[in-house]
């Protein structure tokens, strides 16, 4: 009895494993193996030839993995919106912790600009490829004014060239960096200034140094040996002694 059910099982097993042998041939057979079995055919023809070509020209292979590796470095590099905001806030900083007096106009008016436009919730944000663009919108799309949410009238993109505010590319905002030079100098200081002293050229960083160490060596304490004072001591009596004798011969 029991060798009876295991003679049936075994042939049921078989006959299974004979059934799936039949149908992955079938499979492997069919339009769609054919197909896939082609295109892995071309994929490797394909490889194959890049490898044969490069040993064969290593130059222009460098040059392309060099442009691939390129554009890959600055679809990883380039900004997103959290950036820009963050960048607002610490050129903002920056610029807080100086005086207005000596603030630079064109820094201060672009960022005072921009924290404007982000309070009101108009910035925007836009991903081209490689690079990032930020604009700026008429309305905050969260408000329920009738401007803010008909479609009709929203700002056509034949606008858009002239509300860009910067371009983010390689990690950085170009426009507010370019715009945040020399933001601690105040140009309205210098523009009442005489010719000559406009035309006067800055002194180098050799000299800079050289005033500055000679400034430090100033407030040195003076430091005098014995023989230096004793000496220094005659020249002030002969000095004394000097002016005495002037003095009696004027009077």
């Amino acid at each position: 009895m029991a060798a009876s059910c295991l003679l049936k099982r075994w042939c049921s097993t078989a006959a299974t494993v004979t059934t799936k042998g039949t149908r992955w041939q079938r499979l492997i057979n069919s339009r769609a193996g054919a197909w896939c079995r082609g295109l892995l055919s071309d994929y490797k023809e394909a490889c194959r030839e890049v490898v044969v070509g490069a040993r064969e020209r290593p130059l222009k292979a460098s040059v392309y993995i060099g442009l691939l590796g390129g554009f890959y470095a600055c679809y990883c590099t380039n900004p997103d919106d959290a950036s820009f905001e963050t960048s607002i806030l610490e050129t903002s900083n920056r610029l807080a912790l100086l005086s207005p007096w000596i603030r630079n106009g064109t820094s201060d008016g672009h960022v005072q600009s921009l924290m404007k436009l982000r309070n009101e919730g108009r910035l925007r944000y836009a991903r081209v490829g490689f690079a990032s663009l930020t604009y700026y919108t008429d309305n905050d799309p969260v408000s329920s004014l009738y401007e803010a949410q008909c479609s009709v009238m929203s700002v056509p993109w034949a606008e858009l060239p002239k509300r860009v505010l910067d371009v983010g590319f390689v990690g950085r905002w170009w426009v507010l960096h370019h715009k945040m030079k020399d933001y601690d100098i105040n140009e309205e200081e210098f523009r009442h200034l005489p010719p000559a002293l406009v035309a006067t050229v800055p002194p180098s960083p050799q000299i800079t140094e050289k005033n500055e160490k000679l400034h430090q060596d100033s407030l040195k304490a003076v430091v005098m040996d014995d023989e230096s004072g004793v000496s220094d001591s005659i020249q002030k009596q002969e000095d004394t002694s000097v002016e005495g004798k002037q003095m009696s011969n004027t009077t």
